[in-house]
């Protein structure tokens, strides 16, 4: 049986919106931070709109754009980034850019979360790949960060945070939250060294 267009994207949306609450119950995003995307079809995705709450987005809020094209003009900042991923990785089906606190603090220490410290981040990230200081919003950004997760499924931006991806948007949130989880448990064998 198959599932019309409308419902995909009503399913698409419901996933986004509840990946984005999920993001900032735990602090991983907070005020009008981050931003999401769930690919529709192999043409067009849902992405989140510029200056919206993502603990609060509801789904009419959302917008298609067409990947191989420039973003619609609400679409948030890095609307670039998420096309360029979508573009390059046609088996990816969800992005997510969020900016968690403790990934940032160990960041700022030089390091990246390792992924041998738990089960889980070897079975959910097992290659984090480090993109370098660009632009936020610049095609610069996009295409490093596509380069990035060629191979990797999560990527940690100097100075802006990390995108995980996921074949839907609930593996991409599992991804962050264990990114967050690593750079915790780093962080607190830290203190005790």
């Amino acid at each position: 049986m198959k599932i019309s267009a409308r419902a995909v994207e009503r399913r698409g949306a419901s996933e986004l919106v509840a990946a984005g609450a999920a993001l900032a119950r735990q602090g991983l995003v907070r005020g009008r931070e981050g931003n999401l995307s769930v690919r529709l079809d192999e043409r067009s995705c849902l992405l989140t709109p510029a200056g919206y709450d993502k603990g609060r987005m509801q789904r009419c809020e959302l917008l298609v754009a067409l990947i191989g094209q420039p973003p619609p003009p609400r679409a948030s900042t890095e609307s670039l980034l998420h096309l360029a991923i979508l573009r390059r990785r046609s088996d990816l089906g969800a992005v997510i850019h969020a900016h968690p606190p403790a990934l940032l603090a160990l960041q700022a220490r030089g390091e990246i979360p390792d992924p041998s410290l738990l089960f889980d981040g070897m079975l959910l990230v097992p290659a984090i790949a480090m993109v370098a200081d660009l632009p936020p919003g610049s095609q610069e950004l996009a295409d490093a960060c596509a380069d990035a997760l060629a191979t990797a499924q999560a990527a940690v931006l100097l100075r802006h945070g990390a995108v995980t991806i996921g074949s839907r948007p609930g593996e991409a949130l599992q991804r962050m939250e264990t990114l967050e989880l690593l750079a915790r448990v780093m962080l607190a064998g830290g203190a005790l060294r």
